[in-house]
């Protein structure tokens, strides 16, 4: 085991001396450097993992259990065993609580008094999770309503609520230029609900969708529901968080009521590791959060089962896609399905994808001012 300590703090501490000699590489140079170092990867569950503090704009080193990864630990020291999981990194916003009003009795024959308190929620991953609002319900206490009576009077409270009709499942479709011109009134019209349009491809600014703008205006204007996608070339976190940026120069300015989707599935990236996949996904995900936007990942359904870690998948939102299936082959929680590639949908000529989804996702935006709500 000690034999192995030596390896680990020997490659490590080559990454943090390459670091330290050229601080213009990047914080990305040490996530390729440690994807390409034969020992970190040598076995199934080892990984070094790059975790990005939007606030303080740096990165750290961590281990597969989210520790940082002190590199002048002596070399006689046992390090704790690196597994696949990974740490988030959290886009902060607060959720908020409604306040409770209490009705007095007209006739004053009683002193009634209402205390509401409301502890502070701890600052939560931007993802929307099915939990929080229940996370809300736990940590706010409400003082029952104290009466000193004189006479018998009856004493009503009642609180605000704010409620919103939502289903299970809206209907929804993908494009990009090779839709050609989109009568998105009637594709309003058929019954679609939402559609996510290709911004662009790859890192450079000439990249954007031929169609975005067009798209992306028309369908809003048609009041459709509107997210977006970028597909991905990225081999190494350097490319990755090129198109991130690349992305979001393109796509800000606009409101987006769904998702920032990160489209990876080209052969080349399915020759990575699964460590390489899982920092490339990261690195552009963790950018556009940083950026106050809702990221979704978007792959295949066996994409994302052998090359993503697990802190990938439970960190982010999946949007799947396993199509002429009654239920995709992925085992964990997603907030869209791509069913189809052979869609037919009025408006549009040729096939169209078709997709699920399964969250109310303009009230997510809305509520926690992102994706360009204020």
């Amino acid at each position: 085991m000690k034999s192995k300590t030596r390896k680990i703090i020997t490659a490590l501490t080559a990454l943090a001396m390459t670091l330290s000699m050229s601080m213009s590489a990047g914080a990305e140079t040490l996530l390729d450097a440690a994807d390409s170092n034969t020992f970190l990867t040598e076995t199934e569950n080892s990984s070094a993992i790059l975790n990005f503090d939007p606030e303080s704009n740096t990165y750290e080193l961590l281990d597969g259990d989210g520790n940082a990864i002190d590199l002048e630990d002596e070399a006689e020291e046992e390090l704790p065993e690196i597994s696949s999981e990974e740490t988030q990194t959290t886009l902060r916003i607060k959720a908020t609580v409604s306040e409770a009003v209490t009705t007095a009795p007209a006739d004053n024959t009683e002193t009634v008094t209402t205390t509401v308190t409301t502890v502070p929620l701890n600052w939560y991953i931007a993802r929307y999770r099915a939990d929080a609002q229940s996370e809300v319900a736990a940590m706010t206490t409400v003082k029952p309503v104290t009466t000193v009576k004189k006479t018998t009077t009856k004493v009503t409270t009642t609180t605000k609520a704010t409620t919103t009709t939502t289903k299970s499942r809206y209907k929804g479709i993908d494009v990009s230029r090779h839709q050609g011109t989109i009568d998105w009134a009637k594709v309003k019209k058929s019954g679609i609900e939402f559609v996510m349009i290709r911004a662009g491809y790859g890192k450079y600014s000439d990249q954007v969708d031929a169609n975005f703008k067009t798209n992306i205006t028309n369908a809003q204007k048609a009041g459709l529901d509107c997210g977006v996608y970028w597909y991905s070339y990225a081999l190494n976190t350097s490319d990755a968080l090129a198109e991130a940026k690349t992305c979001y120069n393109t796509i800000k300015g606009y409101k987006l009521s769904y998702p920032v989707a990160f489209d990876i599935e080209e052969s080349s990236q399915m020759a990575l590791t699964t460590t390489q996949v899982s920092n490339i996904t990261k690195v552009f995900c963790e950018y556009l959060e940083s950026q106050k936007y809702y990221v979704s990942v978007y792959s295949f359904a066996s994409m994302l089962k052998d090359k993503m870690n697990s802190s990938v998948l439970t960190s982010y939102d999946i949007w799947v896609a396993h199509i002429n299936v009654s239920k995709p082959n992925f085992s964990g929680n997603y907030g869209m399905w791509q069913y189809s590639h052979t869609g037919s949908v009025s408006g549009i000529s040729g096939n169209v994808d078709l997709d699920y989804s399964y969250k109310y996702y303009p009230g997510i935006m809305k509520k926690q001012k992102l994706n360009g709500y204020t």
